[in-house]
């Protein structure tokens, strides 16, 4: 009866080295690099080995009819397993790969080694999005369960019960990944308990009793807090969380405004943008702090120049720049959804102030892309720019007369034009620096015409002319 194979990933490895004209074995460290092993093969195959290598390329080791391994991982990494046998050849002459006199076994083979073959951690990953799924349609339903009050203690119990339950799953079973789909669960139905909530008992809950400033001002305050919640709950410093937590406090501010009748929807979706596009710039201040990187201020004194020169060790560094980029993305992604929002609702409100603004706070967010470069974050700022531009073009449109709107369509197929021209002559061509001077001007310009935008927005010019009369 033959013993399976065990893969090597506890501390040793056992391994048979094929030299050219020797062959050893050897236990070896499981997680040590190949590179750093190989000067202890060349040794033990023949102390001439190693200078041969200065005649080629080096050498490398393989397993028979695979490519060569590679030289950073050590074995566990790589996957090999006790008694496999490795054989060192020359890096500019490896052994090709084996031909197969069995069509039905280079099929098997060459389908196994495929990428997108359905693995078990790939059911896994389909059944946690079917838990996705359930919950969203969940939060679809809960409205229509009865009145306000009702959805609002239906929802709000699940929300607690999967709140618990991601605690649970991350906590006691270790399984993160649930943990987080059940935590934004919790978060989803909060929101629709703050919705639900303002509508109260007098009657079924309708979709426009839904959307009202009380309801957004109560869904906003508690999916904040159900996302602070979610991160210690889940553990770790979840980004996606942080940003949803912002994206709810801002929408929460938007309700407000119109709850305590300070302004209109627009004036609200104004003051929100604004506070939305002065939160942009500070994210990569935020998202460092969140992530442990702290820069030492500045020296001021001979004393204070000899403070803070030792090393940082580069794991650490690397793994904070990398937590860093994780949050600067998730929270433009989050702002970028509230800022999307707000144009939308500014472009298509009437008046030229709103219209204004929307099409500033549009190039705005265009301009201030620039500077970014994760594509997750890029993308998080662009959108809500061409979704703003979108919304100002399609109104202004519909209030022009239908003579007038093909006009629109020809401008419109000029600008495709001109864009993919720049498709083609713009990537990994250098521009003059005059160009980025002018696009840092006309960054600045936008931002400040921002806030004049909004107090137009919000009436207080009208207010003040009106008091003047």
């Amino acid at each position: 009866m033959s013993t399976p194979q065990t893969l090597g990933s506890g501390e040793m490895c056992r391994l048979t080295i094929c030299g050219p004209a020797s062959r050893i074995e050897l236990a070896v460290p499981a997680h040590v690099p190949v590179a750093d092993l190989l000067p202890t093969f060349l040794e033990h195959l023949g102390p001439e080995l190693a200078a041969a290598g200065f005649g080629h390329d080096g050498w490398v080791l393989q397993r028979l009819g695979e490519p060569p391994l590679d030289e950073d991982l050590g074995t566990a990494a790589l996957g090999l397993y006790d008694g496999d046998v490795l054989h060192l050849r020359p890096r500019a002459d490896h052994l090709p790969p084996v031909d197969f006199d069995d069509l039905v076994d280079g099929v098997a083979t060459g389908t196994a080694d495929r990428p997108d073959r359905w693995r078990p951690e790939t059911t896994r990953r389909f059944v946690l999005g079917l838990v996705g799924a359930a919950l969203a349609v969940g939060m679809a339903v809960a409205p229509m369960s009865g009145t306000g009050t009702l959805v609002a203690l239906t929802a709000g119990a699940a929300s607690v019960v999967l709140l618990l339950g991601a605690a649970a799953a991350s906590r006691a079973l270790g399984d993160r990944a649930a943990g987080v789909i059940l935590a934004a669960g919790a978060v989803g139905f909060t929101a629709v308990a703050g919705l639900a909530l303002p509508a109260g008992d007098g009657r079924h809950l309708t979709a426009a009793a839904l959307v009202s400033a009380p309801g957004l001002l109560a869904a906003g305050a508690w999916s904040a807090t159900a996302a602070a919640l979610a991160r210690p709950a889940v553990g770790g410093t979840l980004a996606g969380f942080t940003a949803t937590a912002f994206a709810a406090a801002l929408t929460a501010l938007g309700g407000l405004l119109v709850s305590l009748k300070l302004t209109g929807a627009a004036g609200a979706a104004a003051v929100v943008l604004a506070v939305t596009l002065a939160a942009g710039a500070t994210v990569p201040v935020i998202a460092s702090r969140f992530a442990g990187l702290r820069i030492a201020p500045l020296p001021t004194s001979p004393e204070e120049f000899q403070q803070g020169i030792d090393p940082e060790p580069s794991r650490v560094v690397l793994e904070r720049t990398a937590r860093a980029h994780e949050h600067i993305g998730s929270l433009y992604l989050g702002l970028g959804v509230i800022a999307a929002a707000c144009l939308v609702v500014l472009g298509t409100t009437p008046g030229i102030s709103a219209r204004t603004l929307a099409a500033v706070g549009s190039l705005l967010l265009l301009l201030h892309g620039r500077d970014l470069f994760g594509v997750r974050a890029r993308l998080a700022v662009f959108v809500p720019g061409v979704a703003g531009l979108a919304a100002v073009v399609v109104d202004l449109t519909l209030d022009r007369p239908a003579a007038v709107r093909p006009v629109v369509v020809l401008g419109l197929l000029i600008v495709a034009a001109l864009l993919l021209s720049v498709a083609r002559l713009l990537p990994g061509r250098r521009l003059l620096p005059h160009w980025g001077r002018l696009a840092d001007l006309a960054h600045s310009g936008t931002a400040i015409a921002i806030i004049p935008l909004v107090l137009a927005v919000v009436g207080l010019y009208a207010k003040a002319r009106a008091g003047w009369a």
